[in-house]
């Protein structure tokens, strides 16, 4: 698997699954990184199915991965489309 550098565009928060939508920065090509926060068992179960192609796993050798998705000071809980900063 190559690295990617990715300009974030959007964040779209299902609750359960968050999305990452960018662009790759070497390729230009359009990237979704997807965040489940459903507890493992859950998604190995979806993977049973029938017909259902097998994960793939990779050692993450130092990777170190850091998301900060917290909402603008001010949120009056209403609809929240924020710009992602970088840190």
């Amino acid at each position: 698997m190559d690295p990617i550098r990715l300009r974030v565009a959007r964040i779209i928060d299902f609750g359960k699954v968050v999305s990452v939508l960018g662009v790759d920065l070497e390729t230009d090509k359009i990237v979704v990184i997807h965040i489940d926060h459903r507890p493992l068992d859950t998604i190995l179960d979806g993977w049973k199915a029938p017909d259902f192609a097998q994960p793939l796993s990779f050692d993450a050798d130092q990777l170190t991965l850091s998301l900060n998705m917290a909402p603008d000071e001010g949120d009056d809980g209403g609809e929240r489309v924020s710009q992602a900063r970088a840190a």
